[in-house]
């Protein structure tokens, strides 16, 4: 299972969570089977006529995306795909990792 997170910055675990995941400037890409971490860097091309920001996220292959805010289009079209959106109140990549199993799930988009 693969974790798919928003972040503000690229500091490890203590990376702290983004606001929204659209405009987000880091990803973090968790394997949590085998505990792999990755942070990327956010090339979603917003104005890319082909492929939407969800098409373009999918090719990590996440099987949840964490965010703490999300537009409900994108919400729409991660759950096309099968991929769960997960929430929580947590500051941290590292609080996300160690409540894994408490995530919420984001049901609600924001107004964007």
């Amino acid at each position: 299972m693969k974790l798919l997170i928003a972040l503000n910055e690229n500091k490890g675990v203590y990376s702290t969570l983004s606001e929204h995941f659209g405009h987000c400037p880091f990803f973090a890409i968790y394997e949590i089977e085998t505990k792999n971490l990755e942070i990327i860097k956010n090339e979603i091309d917003h104005s890319n006529q082909n492929l939407n920001p969800v098409e373009q996220i999918m090719k990590f292959n996440p099987d949840i995306v964490f965010s703490k805010g999300i537009g409900q289009k994108a919400i729409n079209l991660f759950n096309e795909k099968k991929v769960e959106i997960k929430t929580g109140d947590y500051s941290n990549l590292k609080e996300v990792i160690k409540n894994i199993n408490n995530l919420q799930n984001l049901k609600n988009g924001c107004k964007h």
